[in-house]
């Protein structure tokens, strides 16, 4: 783990954070001039369930996986942190604890907010403190939702629908190597890892071909069409119920 100092292109990476989107200039800065940002040249436990929630985290890049232990004690994978995301907000302003693990992967470049250091810039601003009140509370509703509707799906419309994601977000050229192994993205959309290829070559209906290890979308209007038949559109960037 390497230390480094929050310049000017990371406040402006750190001004795109939805959480973080709408505050004055002059008080982001402020808000983050002592906080800690690190480098993590190798996977790094960040913290695990159980621990004090005293902080929350910005990815500037890299990937953070958020798991939990199911009852035989193996991981499973809740959810991929990206790029411009926070996490943990959540937890530090409500719960106490952390409810999960967080993992920092290879090459990920974190910022961590101290929860003290937090409440210090804001008590003094009210304006700030309920945009960012308001901003956690639609995050969070956001999260709950998501995992709502992600239970409604089968497994055939869970993988369609992330696999038209990654494409329509330009985070796969639609052939080829997925962008994760095939078991991260199972353990992230909640289907057993063993299921994912019997659930690709399902979906030759929906446009989506299976060669070997590759993945190909050989119809993308044909999936969209599929995805949109149980309710599911493509719109800013994400996935969403359309009724």
């Amino acid at each position: 783990m390497k230390h480094f100092t929050i310049g000017d292109s990371e406040l402006e990476a750190l001004s795109k954070v939805a959480i973080f989107s709408q505050l004055p200039e002059k008080l982001l800065k402020e808000l983050f001039e002592n906080a800690s940002a690190a480098y993590y040249l190798n996977q790094t436990d960040l913290f695990m369930a159980g621990d004090p929630a005293d902080s929350f985290y910005i990815l500037l890049s890299g990937e953070v996986h958020l798991t939990i232990l199911t009852a035989d004690g193996a991981q499973s994978l809740v959810r991929i942190v990206e790029p411009g995301e926070s996490f943990a907000e959540a937890a530090m302003l409500g719960l106490g604890t952390f409810p999960i693990n967080a993992t920092a992967m290879p090459k990920s470049r974190i910022v961590k907010l101290s929860k003290v250091m937090f409440e210090k810039k804001i008590s003094g601003n009210p304006e700030a403190a309920l945009h960012l009140l308001s901003a956690l509370i639609k995050r969070q509703q956001f999260l709950i939702s998501e995992i709502k509707i992600l239970k409604s799906l089968s497994p055939c419309q869970r993988v369609a629908s992330k696999l038209l994601s990654l494409y329509e977000s330009n985070k796969w050229k639609g052939s080829g190597n997925l962008p994760r192994c095939k078991q991260t993205m199972a353990s992230n959309i909640g289907i057993d890892p063993a299921s994912f290829s019997r659930v690709l070559r399902r979906l030759e209906d929906a446009g989506i071909v299976c060669e070997k290890q590759e993945v190909i979308i050989t119809d993308p209007e044909k999936l969209r069409l599929y995805c949109a038949g149980f309710g599911y559109i493509f719109d800013d960037n994400k996935l969403l119920m359309s009724a």
